[in-house]
């Protein structure tokens, strides 16, 4: 799972957002595949993340109370800060790295599309890479990713949204093609 020289080993996982429902039991079953045969994972769900992040504030049960009452641009700014990728998600996710014993082989992030709008992908894989610069990271992506050597490459979130540019990663199906 090395990238070229010179490139961050970070990979895209993208999955039709007509295949959710079978998401969860392969992501299980290539987790234990990748275990079995010799390869630590560190598997971040990151949902459950930004969900432990808010309770943590000890104000979440607070805010969810109040979210029908305020505006929702003041809601997902007040909500939207505590998971903020640079100041906490990726800090977050580089300290549980740096903590699992023994060092992880791959960094497996899922559950991106459950932030949206609140979190954009290439956000979390940018603000990673000073973070995890030596470590594979592969992103489960619900959607497309596009690369093209005239336009760039973008993260389409279910199919329906384009993202910035992120044109770092590679795809991790067309590796497995070629």
């Amino acid at each position: 799972m090395k990238g070229q020289i010179g490139e961050v080993p970070y990979f895209v996982l993208a999955y039709r957002p007509s295949d959710e429902p079978n998401v969860a039991g392969e992501h299980r079953r290539l987790v234990t595949r990748l275990r079995t045969e010799g390869i630590e994972v560190c598997d971040i769900d990151l949902w459950e993340l930004a969900t432990e992040l808010w309770s943590e504030t000890g104000q979440w049960e607070q805010i969810l109370a109040q979210e029908t009452a305020l505006p929702k641009d003041m809601f997902g700014e007040a909500v939207g800060n505590v998971i903020s990728p640079r100041e906490h998600l990726s800090p977050r996710i580089a300290r549980i790295v740096e903590g699992q014993q023994p060092r992880p082989g791959v960094v497996l992030l899922s559950n991106v599309g459950r932030l949206y709008p609140l979190v954009r992908a290439h956000t979390v894989l940018n603000t990673l890479q000073p973070l995890l610069a030596d470590l594979p990271v592969v992103l489960v992506f619900p959607g497309t990713y596009r690369q093209s050597p005239t336009q760039g490459s973008s993260l389409v979130l279910f199919d329906r949204l384009t993202d910035d540019d992120y044109y770092r990663a590679f795809d991790l199906l067309e590796l497995e093609n070629s």
